[in-house]
């Protein structure tokens, strides 16, 4: 076996970790751990205990090392603010673990495809829940005209869900494998094999729309026009294809779910839209933390009172979080914090091999990675479990698959692997 080649274990770890994202907290906690804590934690161990010199190799990585610096900026910045607390901190340095782990164990093309599997079947379950579940409560509300109307249909269609998910994650997951499903689609040489995918990617982009998150809904359409981009697609039967496939998900898409696709400044009975009212107050507050943060334990407990970023939530008063990764951390750790952050997205665009549209394979990752980077955008969680698989999936691809950083053109479309 090359030194390099994964095993059925590893390329299982890695596909049951995607798999299972939705429902991390969907199982009760084992001593206070989710069940996805307690599959990186397996990793870790398995790591650990069979793969120290890949280990050794992996944690020096580019993307790692700049990782290092940003926990080591915002600690210090966090320990000079007035009322200090390291729980985000803390939750970025054990995404960062996961992340390790998944690229040690990415080390050849049968473990990249088992993970982008995973993600495909990871969608494919959700899309079938959320089908089963929301799509005809939102087709029997008939036509919503405003974004409140469509904010209560959501509401409505979703009181009940048995999985206990966030909405907006659970749209960005059935963005991300029917993505990775369309960016396989266009490179398959099977026939069968390209109608299965393309019906899949149909499937699950439709279901992303479900939840109506806008958030998603641009996600999955920068990420497809990044696969497009990449592939270079000027020929007029693809482009034929990419219509019909279009045309196809507008019809399907529930015409509720158009309504809510907006976003206003505007006040309505008194009150700014949710997001509105998080920037509008944020951009007010600008003076007060751009240069050095107010420090996320002084956000959370004193200063985002103050401030306005408060509001009651089931009778107790919260403070609401950025619905941005980039404004988030700029409020906790300021210019200096948000820069360290934006050195590991750009060590992330830097492992993006070049050329990938050579290959079905980083062509898919392609679509994973930027779907994440939207995502970023639109949550203030940056140490959320699904940039730990996806940046762990890349940069094992980059360090082990595709070490020179540009895809061979002799790996063009080798098709599966069998993983």
């Amino acid at each position: 076996m090359p030194q390099n080649s994964t095993s059925r274990t590893e390329r299982l770890l890695i596909f049951t970790a995607i798999v299972i994202l939705p429902l991390q907290n969907h199982f009760p906690a084992v001593a206070g751990m989710s069940i996805l804590f307690l599959v990186f934690g397996a990793l870790a161990a398995y790591v650990i205990l069979s793969r120290p010199r890949s280990l050794q190799k992996t944690w020096c990585h580019p993307v790692f090392i700049a990782a290092y610096a940003f926990i080591g900026v915002s600690t210090l910045l966090e320990y000079s603010s007035p009322l200090p607390r390291y729980d985000e901190i803390f939750r970025f340095g054990q995404m960062l673990v996961g992340m390790v782990c998944v690229a040690t164990l990415c080390r050849d093309r049968s473990a990249l495809e088992a993970g982008l599997y995973g993600y495909i079947v990871a969608a494919l379950w959700l899309a079938v829940y959320l089908f089963m579940t929301s799509y005809g409560v939102i087709q029997g509300m008939g036509e919503a005209s405003t974004f409140n109307q469509a904010s209560k249909v959501r509401a409505a269609a979703f009181a009940d869900q048995a999985l206990q998910a966030n909405i907006n994650g659970v749209a960005f997951i059935c963005t991300q494998g029917g993505v990775t499903a369309f960016a396989l689609a266009l490179s398959s040489r099977s026939s069968y094999h390209r109608v299965l995918l393309l019906g899949i990617a149909t499937f699950c982009l439709v279901a992303s729309f479900l939840p109506m998150s806008r958030g998603a809904a641009v996600g999955g359409l920068v990420s497809v026009g990044a696969v497009l981009y990449a592939m270079e697609v000027k020929h007029g039967r693809a482009l034929i294809f990419v219509m019909i496939f279009g045309l196809g998900m507008y019809m399907l898409v529930p015409d509720a779910v158009w309504s809510r696709m907006t976003y206003s400044t505007e006040t309505r009975n008194g009150k700014l839209e949710g997001r509105a009212w998080i920037y509008t107050t944020a951009l007010n507050r600008l003076p007060e933390y751009i240069l050095a943060g107010v420090g996320a334990g002084n956000y959370n407990q004193k200063w985002g009172f103050e401030k306005g970023f408060g509001k009651s939530h089931g009778g107790v008063l919260v403070v609401y979080g950025a619905h941005n990764a980039f404004l988030q951390i700029l409020m906790f750790w300021g210019m200096l914090g948000l820069l360290s952050f934006l050195w590991i997205l750009w060590c992330v665009y830097r492992s993006i091999p070049l050329q990938c549209a050579r290959d079905e394979l980083s062509l898919a990752l392609l679509g994973i990675i930027v779907s994440l980077g939207v995502y970023l955008f639109l949550t203030h969680g940056f140490y959320e479990k699904s940039f730990a698989l996806g940046v762990g999936v890349l940069v094992g691809a980059r360090q082990w698959i595709w070490p020179t950083g540009i895809v061979s053109a002799i790996e063009v479309n080798r098709g599966p692997s069998g993983a």
